[in-house]
């Protein structure tokens, strides 16, 4: 995956968990990807495998009882995707419940993977980041 993911995108998706995935965001990650939770907020992470394995190998390096706990949480929800000829793919029951999923989605890029987000979470996240929160954090960075 040489392309990073950007963008922001608003699907639909159906009372059984099926969503039509972007087609931007499909054609770089590939024909098949990675959903799994997403570990610093309440959204659904989507990898392309080589993401995902990279992912897994940091996972992997986290020592003793709290590095299996963590792998054990994160992981155990994964989910394998390969979006049919219409682009869908399917949300598992578990997934939609960590993001809070039930009818508005946002589907953003966010570099070496994409987030799928419950709307209203989405617009209380991204809001919360003011220009001046942006510049102070850029500000010792030569761009």
């Amino acid at each position: 995956m040489a392309d990073l993911l950007c963008g922001t995108y608003y699907p639909s998706i159906d009372q059984k968990g099926r969503m039509s995935f972007p087609t931007k965001l499909r054609e770089i990650l590939g024909p098949e990807f990675y959903l799994c939770q997403g570990h610093d907020d309440s959204y659904i992470a989507v990898y392309s495998p080589e993401a995902f394995q990279a992912y897994c190998d940091v996972l992997g390096n986290i020592p003793g009882r709290d590095g299996a706990l963590a792998r054990r949480k994160l992981l155990a929800g994964a989910d394998k995707q390969i979006p049919d000829k219409q682009g869908r793919i399917f949300i598992t029951q578990q997934l939609r419940d960590h993001a809070g999923i039930t009818d508005e989605v946002v589907v953003i890029g966010a570099d070496k993977r994409a987030e799928i987000w419950n709307k209203s979470k989405w617009e209380e996240v991204n809001n919360s980041i003011t220009q001046d929160k942006i510049n102070d954090i850029l500000a010792g960075l030569v761009i």
